[in-house]
């Protein structure tokens, strides 16, 4: 039954691509710090800059897809972000040094639903996936945003917001710790560039 499944779900990704639209997604933006929320751990401590209690990012991503539809595509990439201001730190030991949250990098997937309105487009993104904060901590993004675009031929250009949630888990170095979780909420602001094959 597995080897079926498994028969089937190739034969389905592979007719789906060569009928499908292939194209390349880019954005990148400036996802505005609404909330961020912390839990210590029993080793784990997570400290915020004094001067603001929310952090905020500089983000950006690559996704190339399929349109399995009219105005449909789901595709897959990478994506990351820097924090810029009231960026975490964390403790794993007890009486250690704080590190400095440096970066994220994202495996994504995201389906996209373009509306034409000739030359004008609406967008509607839903991108999610698993995210390492500093290569070392494990935890997953979600993002949905709505946006406008503006065809020229093979290419759109668009602008929106919308919501994004990154969540990290920050494991005890001491056995059998509790591990610490960091959660950011925030509103990206993002100029995007799709390119249609």
């Amino acid at each position: 039954m597995k080897k079926i499944i498994v028969l089937f779900a190739v034969v389905f990704a592979l007719s789906t691509m060569a009928m499908a639209q292939l194209g390349t997604d880019v954005y990148v933006g400036y996802n505005l710090g609404i909330k961020t929320i912390t839990a210590d751990g029993s080793d784990v401590t997570i400290t915020k800059e004094a001067s603001t209690s929310n952090t905020s990012f500089i983000d950006l991503g690559l996704l190339v897809d399929y349109e399995i539809a009219d105005g449909f595509s789901i595709g897959g990439g990478v994506g990351g972000a820097i924090p810029v201001s009231g960026n975490i730190g964390y403790v794993r030991t007890a009486g250690a040094t704080p590190t400095s949250m440096g970066y994220a990098i994202d495996g994504i997937i995201g389906v996209d639903y373009t509306y034409p309105l000739e030359p004008v487009m609406l967008k509607a993104n839903l991108i999610g996936g698993v995210s390492f904060m500093d290569m070392s901590h494990m935890g997953y993004m979600v993002k949905a945003k709505f946006g406008v675009g503006y065809d020229i031929g093979a290419f759109t250009v668009s602008v929106g917001a919308g919501y994004e949630l990154r969540n990290y888990s920050i494991a005890s170095s001491e056995a059998g710790g509790k591990a610490g979780n960091v959660m950011f909420n925030s509103i990206p602001i993002e100029l995007g560039l799709t390119i249609r094959f």
